[in-house]
């Protein structure tokens, strides 16, 4: 399992979107959750658009984790990561919320994840690359 650190990174942030998502969304369409719990929407800010983003992507994080054979999670964590780091990169530059409410906290908060996924690609590639029998 240290040697391949885009797993436990799949599997975090498989089930961090999805509770996030699933929270968020939840407080969204169904008021008595929003009254009894408004820190949720306070915090995130998130629309529906942005919840149902977060929702797929931890589906398609939990498919890969499981069922992408052993390369799955290094392909989630590489293309994850390319994909938060671009978009902490567009909303800095633009400052346009993309179409899903992005907030300029948001921006930092994306770039670090997306490194992070990044981060753990680079490593498990360099500890493969270094295993192999010269």
């Amino acid at each position: 399992m240290l040697s391949q650190p885009t797993r436990p990174y799949t599997i975090f942030i498989g089930v961090a979107l999805l509770l996030q998502g699933g929270t968020t969304l939840l407080a969204r369409l169904y008021p008595p959750f929003d009254r009894a719990f408004p820190f949720v929407l306070e915090m995130t800010r998130l629309i529906p658009a942005h919840s149902l983003l977060h929702i797929a992507t931890a589906l398609v994080a939990f498919w890969l984790y499981y069922w992408g054979g052993p390369r799955g999670p290094f392909r989630f964590a590489l293309y994850f990561g390319l994909f938060y780091l671009a978009l902490a990169i567009v909303g800095m530059v633009s400052g346009h919320h993309l179409g899903l409410g992005l907030h300029p906290f948001d921006h930092p908060f994306h770039l670090f994840i997306g490194g992070l996924g990044l981060l753990a690609v680079a490593v498990e590639y360099f500890w493969a690359r270094a295993a192999r029998p010269q």
